[in-house]
């Protein structure tokens, strides 16, 4: 059996623990964390911090995947990403064994599908994304890099969102509409016009209620 690393010991982590349990593809040898408060999650120990991935690579173990969800902050996980891949880990597709997920959709590395999540015909999802769980994806959407489709959040068909972007639990997105980079739409928005990058939106409709740093 594989082996496998996890980064990050937050609340996260305990769904993707049980989705590699469920899956039983890995052998998960451990955690890091930037900073441990604990010695264990879910029967997992927690192995030290992230200066412990180069070694811990050296020993054999050459998957890893990302488990922050980092709602605040998310290009802390394109950090974290960038430098897996610099050490050469590589990070496979977790797919939860209650989603449904399309033979004709595409899903790039690094990216968990969480349980009873549903991703559908022509959807391409590219890498570091969370669609978590009971989300929709639906036909043709395009989703950039590093993106989070909270819990039961929405999209319609052909939805193209860009990298960076969270999409609050239960939001909804009406078909065919662009929502940009490193934008935040809040919890139970609606989401009937395109949104610009940079973004935070709110409300049903959604609107606009202010732009956060270029990233």
């Amino acid at each position: 059996m594989k082996k496998i690393v996890l980064i990050g010991a937050g609340g996260h982590c305990k769904v993707i623990i049980d989705l590699i349990r469920a899956a039983n593809e890995f052998e998960i040898v451990g955690i890091t964390d930037r900073r441990p408060s604990k010695d264990q999650l879910l029967g997992v120990p927690i192995i030290g911090d992230d200066e412990k991935l180069p070694s811990i690579f050296n020993s054999g173990v050459h998957h890893a995947f990302i488990c922050i969800g980092a709602l605040n902050n998310m290009n802390l996980r394109n950090v974290i990403y960038r430098n897996l891949k610099q050490l050469g880990y590589a990070l496979p597709i977790l797919v939860h064994n209650t989603s449904s997920v399309s033979k004709f959709a595409r899903i790039e590395e690094g990216t968990c599908i969480m349980p009873q999540a549903i991703v559908n015909a022509g959807a391409l999802i590219g890498p570091n994304c969370i669609v978590n769980s009971a989300a929709i994806v639906e036909h043709d959407c395009f989703l950039e890099d590093n993106i989070h489709i909270s819990p039961n959040a929405a999209l319609s068909g052909g939805v193209h969102i860009g990298r960076n972007t969270h999409m609050g639990i239960g939001s909804s997105t009406i078909q065919s509409l662009t929502i940009g980079r490193n934008v935040t739409v809040g919890a139970g928005a609606a989401v009937i016009h395109d949104i610009p990058n940079n973004a935070v939106a709110v409300g049903v409709p959604a609107k606009v209620i202010k732009f956060k740093e270029n990233k």
